[in-house]
């Protein structure tokens, strides 16, 4: 495999059946990036450019190719314009357009969702690790400070984060679709810490960046996957999710990516207290959505590992 790996490799995930996908986020952001003109057949979604194929393969033009990612092929199959010296002398040429076939599901418009971001908007695509390290689709490298400024500016950041086997995933609050909110972490931290005492405690708004990051980092370092999963458990006990937050540790310094995945009462409670929570401290878990300011993420879908 030559060329951008890492995308390749990301990009590849939406080959996978999702763990969860926020269907109603999915179409506002598909209606929002792609706008579609009809709502399934004969639409034209858009351009398949040739920087996004050098940016992906690294490889020379030829008469024709195709793109190569096989949830894209098909739909997708791309006839080049033209010759590689009208290549060069253009620098970017559209290929033919593209058709959509009658199929209307949340996986596929992730699918179209993350083309239109290849071809139109290719710096707002971010992979970002568990271990603080992130990049863009151009191949810029991002700090965490980068990510919270650059998440402000719209269209919104769409980020492919890998999260490592053994990254605590932390549950912070849900609600109920019939009503009632619970807060997990206020739980959670009575079950790990029984001394009084030594429970940590919030910071105030106005306090300073390090000792918000000194409050994450003790809730992660007493992290207990089997705590997490048995507190979201209990939660459901009530009835199915309507929402649900959780707290994820991200580089070395304290940093703590905030999640928020809308459930609206169709996944069980098992999807997320044992699949995400407990097998993905233990095997790692992908994860596909929306950046906002303050290293907050919108799930739009999860994968397994």
């Amino acid at each position: 495999m030559s060329g951008d790996t890492e995308a390749q490799q990301r990009l590849l995930w939406l080959l996978d059946a999702p763990l969860f996908v926020d269907e109603a986020l999915v179409a506002r952001l598909f209606d929002a990036v792609v706008r579609p003109d009809y709502e399934v057949q004969s639409r034209q979604v858009g351009h398949a450019s040739e920087d996004t194929r050098r940016r992906l393969f690294g490889a020379e033009l030829t008469g024709g190719y195709d793109l190569g990612l096989s949830f894209l092929t098909g739909k997708l199959k791309l006839e080049a314009k033209g010759t590689a010296e009208h290549e060069n002398a253009h620098k970017v040429t559209d290929s033919s357009s593209l058709t959509e076939v009658p199929v209307d599901t949340a996986g596929r418009r992730l699918e179209e969702i993350a083309l239109t971001y290849l071809n139109n908007h290719p710096e707002r695509i971010v992979f970002v690790n568990t271990d603080g390290t992130a990049r863009d689709f151009t191949g810029r490298t991002l700090a965490i400070a980068d990510l919270e400024k650059a998440a402000v500016a719209p269209p919104r950041m769409l980020a492919f984060v890998n999260v490592a086997a053994g990254t605590p995933i932390i549950p912070m609050a849900c609600e109920l679709e019939k009503g009632g909110t619970r807060l997990l972490f206020e739980r959670y931290i009575n079950e790990l810490w029984k001394d009084d005492a030594q429970k940590p405690t919030y910071p105030t708004d106005r306090a300073e960046l390090e000792a918000r990051r000194a409050y994450w980092a003790a809730l992660a370092e007493r992290f207990s996957s089997r705590t997490a999963m048995e507190l979201i458990e209990a939660a459901g006990t009530d009835g199915r999710l309507g929402w649900i937050d959780f707290r994820m540790p991200i580089g070395s310094q304290g940093d703590a990516m905030h999640l928020h995945a809308v459930l609206g009462g169709r996944y069980y409670t098992g999807d997320f207290a044992y699949n995400l929570v407990r097998r993905g401290n233990h095997h790692g878990i992908r994860l596909v959505g929306t950046m906002k300011a303050g290293m907050d993420l919108n799930i739009l879908a999860v994968f397994d590992r």
